[in-house]
């Protein structure tokens, strides 16, 4: 298929641009720097030089596509919370409006699973649990959840949602905020650590994406997550240990707060398992990396060459 791809560029984005280009289709990916652009079409894609707000970028994209994977959306908890807020609602506004008149197989969003559902502490979640959104970030975004939705209701967007928790990988904010602190030496966790966390690897949720580009489950949505929740005091010893590291110490939330923000430290500490029963089951996806025990010493190695 032609798969126009916003967010190419960004951790997710790129690898999802790596692995459909791999599976033999054509894309067309929506990047925001030149530097973007030149890995993009070494890749093998096809870039734009935008923003997913320019109308008229978006349609260029849109035009001739058989699919849509909407990844330029900003994580939960950007500090930046107003210009967050503004490229996910005006972005998907513009890419709607690009779509309504399309020909499309298949319209995947991106979106995430932690804040999004009501739960006790510890509890296990799925596609039935009661969503519930539990921060500003986390409602914001699931407001763009529900006008895809609509989208798909009222005209027929043949729209699937992909919700990820902790997307690891040698990038991102996974680097910025697990690899580069522990890397210093000044990584902490938050609070006790005893609460879950759950993870993905960054090329098996990239699998997930081409999955449902390719098998169009219009209407659905996936959590996308490994097989093995963690504490994260027992994934911020592994992974420290992993780095050559001593075991972490630990910071007050309320301390946590003033430097990441309120809500990404109230979305990590929310103390949720994730099953992915939905996602293979539905679309036959089995993930490479089936805990964080497979998936985090290739991360750590490549990450270490760059730095070592």
């Amino acid at each position: 298929m032609r798969i126009f791809v916003t967010g190419a560029g960004g951790f997710i984005g790129s690898e999802v641009t790596r692995q459909l280009v791999s599976a033999g289709h054509e894309v067309v990916g929506l990047v925001r720097s030149p530097a973007k652009a030149g890995r993009l079409r070494a890749m093998g894609a096809t870039p734009i030089l935008g923003d997913v707000r320019d109308l008229s970028l978006v349609r260029q994209g849109v035009a001739g596509a058989e699919a849509v994977a909407h990844l330029a959306l900003p994580r939960a908890g950007e500090r930046r919370f107003r210009d967050a807020n503004d490229v996910n609602v005006r972005g998907t506004r513009a890419l709607l409006e690009a779509c309504r008149n399309a020909s499309l197989k298949s319209f995947v969003l991106a979106s995430g699973a932690a804040g999004m559902y009501r739960h006790r502490p510890g509890d296990w979640i799925d596609e039935s649990s009661a969503e519930d959104p539990s921060t500003p970030a986390t409602r914001e975004r699931f407001a763009i959840d529900v006008s895809v939705r609509e989208a798909h209701r009222e005209w027929g967007l043949p729209a699937t949602i992909l919700r990820s928790p902790i997307v690891y990988g040698p990038g991102s904010g996974f680097r910025e905020y697990f690899l580069d602190l522990l890397r210093r030496g000044i990584f902490r966790v938050v609070g006790d650590g005893a609460y879950h966390i759950s993870l993905v690897h960054v090329q098996d949720c990239a699998r997930a994406w081409r999955l449902a580009l390719e098998r169009a489950p219009a209407g659905d949505t996936f959590l996308i997550a490994d097989d093995e929740p963690v504490t994260m005091r027992v994934f911020a010893d592994y992974l420290a240990a992993q780095m050559g590291r001593r075991s972490p110490g630990r910071v007050p939330a309320f301390a946590a707060k003033l430097v990441v923000g309120r809500d990404a430290i109230d979305i990590l500490r929310e103390d949720v398992r994730v099953r992915n029963r939905g996602i293979r089951e539905r679309l036959g996806w089995v993930p490479e990396y089936p805990t964080y025990r497979e998936g985090i010493p290739p991360v750590v190695r490549e990450y270490l060459r760059v730095f070592s």
